[in-house]
């Protein structure tokens, strides 16, 4: 969303971004955007009326404060719907942009009042932003009454990577958050099965670890002392991940749910493939050539991570076209221009199209 928001700016569009307190902004964010910052939920029932009420007022006051012409809120969550009441009553525009396919599907973090909530919010968007035609359908059955021109495909991002490796690739990478659907223990297993390779795991961790993290977590450690062909290593900030990555012979997915993974982007970036067991958005790893797509089969999972091996020292002419497809299908400049002109398209720059008091985001 930084990147997206920072490509608006250089379009000339006036942004803010709603962010926790940050007290040390990365550097890489443009210095054009407006940071609004919200308060952070402190101790309390968070599931509670009373905690979600209040949270509500916090998101409600932060949004106020940025008084955008539109607003860009983006993965499944119910604060979608305070978001859609509060542009119901300011009269400005929502947009809603998918993160994940189980934006569109049953999810058991989601039930109750508050995936209600969440439904009416995306149903109030005067646009659904999905990453893939997977997603396009799972919108249109999710929201059978949602006009097909309002569900709208614009690829994600990805940042060109200046950063190359200083020798030849040694180890296979699994990099995101430990939370069941990715199914980081398969990863374990993947390694046990090809001895003669490396595999490197670095998990994504909140501050504060959820019960189910740390379940995730120590699982991950005891698996690893059996497997001594895995290293489980701490997380990274993003500059040195990339750094790490750029020795990659692959990044590993071998999630049930994804959108168009940051991990597959960063990865194409450097030249590098992905072997991913069961997710592949749009058939593109398939159909572009751009790794090993096992299709959910666990014998060509092992096979195509044996394969990458073996041919790790061999992959000059994959590595530039992993980088031409990326430059040519999610590159900032051409997706940015995809937002723009929807944007553009909901009148929201448009000097009717919200009261004089609004900003022009």
């Amino acid at each position: 969303m930084a990147v997206l928001a920072g490509e608006l700016a250089r379009l000339g569009r006036d942004v803010a971004i709603i962010v926790y307190p940050v007290p040390d902004p990365d550097p890489e964010i443009d210095g054009r955007l407006t940071l609004v910052e919200r308060a952070t939920r402190i101790g309390g029932d968070a599931n509670g009326a009373r905690g979600i009420a209040s949270e509500a007022a916090r998101v409600m006051r932060a949004l106020v404060r940025a008084n955008a012409r539109v607003v860009v809120v983006r993965g499944g969550k119910s604060v979608v719907g305070v978001i859609a009441l509060y542009c119901w009553l300011r009269r400005r525009k929502l947009v809603f942009s998918s993160a994940n396919d189980f934006d569109f599907l049953d999810r058991a973090d989601l039930t109750g009042q508050r995936k209600k909530v969440y439904e009416l919010g995306i149903r109030s968007a005067a646009a659904v932003v999905v990453q893939s035609e997977r997603q396009a359908e799972l919108a249109r059955r999710a929201l059978p009454k949602t006009s097909a021109s309002r569900i709208v495909r614009i690829p994600s991002f990805a940042r060109q990577v200046a950063t190359k490796a200083d020798g030849p690739p040694t180890d296979f990478f699994w990099v995101g958050r430990l939370i069941d659907y990715k199914r980081p223990l398969l990863y374990a297993e993947l390694a046990a099965a090809v001895p003669d390779a490396r595999f490197v795991l670095i998990p994504h961790l909140r501050l504060t670890q959820t019960p189910e993290q740390s379940d995730l977590l120590a699982r991950l450690e005891s698996a690893a002392t059996g497997v001594p062909n895995l290293d489980l290593q701490s997380p990274l900030p993003h500059a040195a991940l990339m750094e790490t990555l750029a020795r990659a012979v692959a990044v590993v997915n071998t999630s049930s749910y994804e959108g168009m993974p940051n991990t597959f982007l960063e990865a194409w970036s450097l030249g590098i493939p992905v072997l991913t067991l069961s997710f592949d958005p749009d058939d593109v790893v398939r159909d572009h050539g751009l790794g090993v797509a096992a299709g959910g089969s666990w014998q060509q999972f092992v096979a195509g991570a044996l394969k990458l091996w073996e041919s790790r020292f061999e992959r000059d002419e994959l590595s530039e076209r992993l980088r031409a497809y990326v430059r040519g299908a999610h590159s900032p400049e051409a997706v940015g221009l995809q937002w723009d002109a929807l944007l553009e398209s909901l009148g929201v720059y448009r000097s009717d199209s919200v009261p004089r008091s609004g900003r022009r985001s």
